[in-house]
């Protein structure tokens, strides 16, 4: 009973979590309203593990500045459209070709700059989900981008652990329904 309620409480939360990402990306109109954090380049601001929420901006309403600029999402330059090619660094100085972005972490500006303003999904709100609560580590742990491939693996072996117990489960209750009588209405009394 215990492993049901288990398993019933691990649907019910998928649900709400694809509810409100489903929610996030309708309302927000982005592909990625929530993103994993993937490197360490915007430390100390933003941790490896971090999930942020990004928002749509418009071009003309980024900030760019070396000290308190914007920090965007955006597709590095000649790989628009590359799921793995996501970036998420601040905007430190905008040209003509768009604009010019640097990790805090890094000693110097991307070397892709700049950042054509096409390339550019959106910006960090300010908002996060620290790395430490351990739920953007598993989001890169299950997509085998940390610690892969271990992570598929882990999922494979999730599936097959909560196939065997939905199996025990039903042996367990059919077991007891089998044993219940025929139904003709006579039961057996306590010794």
């Amino acid at each position: 009973m215990k492993a049901k309620k288990i398993a019933y409480g691990v649907v019910f939360s998928l649900i709400a979590v694809m509810l409100v990402l489903s929610i996030l990306h309708t309302s927000l109109g982005l592909t990625y309203p929530l993103l994993v954090v993937k490197s360490g380049s915007m430390r100390p601001v933003i941790e490896v593990g971090d999930i942020i929420l990004v928002t749509p901006v418009a071009v003309d309403d980024i900030r760019a500045s070396p000290t308190n600029g914007d920090v965007i999402v955006f597709y590095r330059p000649g790989e628009k459209g590359a799921g793995n090619a996501i970036i998420v660094h601040r905007a430190v100085g905008k040209v003509a070709g768009g604009f010019i972005t640097k990790g805090d972490a890094n000693s110097a500006p991307d070397y892709w700059s700049p950042v054509p303003p096409d390339h550019i999904l959106g910006r960090w709100t300010g908002i996060k989900i620290p790395y430490w609560t351990g739920l953007g580590y598993l989001s890169l742990f299950l997509r085998g981008e940390y610690l892969s491939p271990l992570g598929p693996l882990l999922v494979v072996v999730l599936i097959v652990v909560n196939i065997s117990l939905i199996a025990r489960d039903i042996a367990r209750n059919s077991r007891k329904n089998s044993g219940r009588g025929d139904g003709d209405g006579e039961s057996a009394e306590p010794a």
